[in-house]
């Protein structure tokens, strides 16, 4: 009986000593927990609050550009029909896509010229997902903008044109569209260069590492206030993948107004600036027939009946010197004068024609790559 009475004294004491362990010890465990659970693993300092209202604000001002801009800004899809290149292909359809955006609340929306080139039917997908057919208002070939148009709406919302001119390396700048067709894509980066020559035509570029990808063609690039500063284009990709690596380029808006205004005004192709001649560079076997002596210059092969030379009385065997005042040391030369100068205007050639110098001036035309609107 005894014994008994000592087991459960033996127990209780146990117990009681196992409560007043844990309350003491208990404390200890759990704010060792407590502190390896905050464990700093770096002593760098947050943002002071009057810096973190600076970034705060930044990123509210690149929230309201997007939130400005999309309205305006549509996807755009087509359906294309490719030609057969010889006898043994068929005729193929093809869809094609880009962006654009709406200038105006009669309808009309700009794009780019290689984005609706050839359509068969074009469609519009807005922002709000609405879906409307479009009409193809004209194309500019030589500039690579195009104007097209739905129904006008009072719905509808334009965006705001800026100024290109003010455009500065550094400055930020956001390209809004549908890359792979995914719409309302919304990329930031900053002006990277201005006035850049990217091929033989007279139209500069506006260049920018916002990314740009294939699908953002014709939709705008947007300055800090959400306005349109260029027409997105073009970009370098290595080894013709079609990503962006940085390097993207826009029409600016002032260069592309007065070709907005000429489509809705004219409604038609516009076609690349054409002298209508074929060039070649003489040898000096040919130089030595035609009393050349060393002068650099280019000899006209052929004289495309119709054309620009034609009328101006540009004939075969003529040696080409200078254009515009410019020496003409190559065909490359002289086709680069030709997209500077432009449709419609005059371009003055010095030549020599059996061994006599004379000047013509000659009204440039236009050559067509494809068809006409609708």
């Amino acid at each position: 009986m005894s014994s008994q009475k000592t087991s459960r004294f033996t127990i209780a004491s146990l117990v009681f000593l196992g409560i007043l362990v844990g309350t003491f010890i208990s404390p200890l465990i759990y704010s060792g927990f407590k502190g390896t659970a905050n464990y700093q693993f770096s002593d760098a300092k947050p943002l002071d609050p009057a810096d973190q209202k600076i970034a705060l604000a930044l990123q509210e001002n690149f929230i309201n550009v997007f939130k400005k801009a999309q309205p305006s800004v549509v996807y755009i899809r087509t359906n294309v029909v490719i030609p057969p290149r010889n006898i043994f292909e068929y005729y193929r359809q093809v869809e094609g896509a880009g962006s654009g955006f709406i200038i105006d609340k009669e309808g009309y929306i700009v794009t780019n010229n290689h984005v609706v080139a050839g359509a068969r039917s074009i469609e519009v997908i807005f922002s709000d997902n609405r879906t409307v057919n479009a009409t193809l208002v004209g194309r500019d070939e030589g500039s690579d903008i195009a104007l097209i148009k739905v129904p006008a709406s009072t719905e509808l919302v334009p965006a705001v044109l800026g100024d290109s001119d003010k455009v500065e390396p550094g400055q930020m700048a956001f390209a809004l569209g549908s890359p792979f067709g995914l719409d309302s894509t919304f990329t930031q980066g900053i002006i990277s260069a201005k006035a850049r020559k990217v091929d033989n035509s007279r139209y500069s570029r506006i260049q920018t590492d916002a990314s740009i990808n294939p699908g953002n063609s014709g939709g705008p690039l947007l300055n800090i206030f959400g306005e349109v500063v260029g027409i997105n284009q073009s970009i370098i990709s290595p080894n013709g993948q079609g990503g962006s690596v940085g390097i993207g380029f826009a029409i600016p808006i002032n260069e592309a107004k007065d070709i907005i205004r000429q489509l809705k005004e004219e409604k038609r192709v516009i076609g690349k600036p054409a002298l209508g001649v074929s060039l070649a560079i003489p040898g000096d076997s040919y130089r030595s027939y035609l009393n050349l002596g060393q002068e650099p210059g280019v000899l006209v092969r052929f004289v495309v009946p119709g054309s620009a030379a034609q009328e101006a009385g540009v004939k075969e065997n003529d040696f080409i010197t200078k254009a515009n005042g410019k020496s003409i040391e190559s065909p490359e030369d002289l086709i680069a004068e030709v997209q500077e100068t432009g449709v419609g205007k005059k371009m003055e050639l010095e030549i020599i024609r059996n061994g006599k110098r004379m000047t013509i001036t000659a009204t440039i035309g236009e050559d067509l790559q494809t068809g006409d609107p609708g």
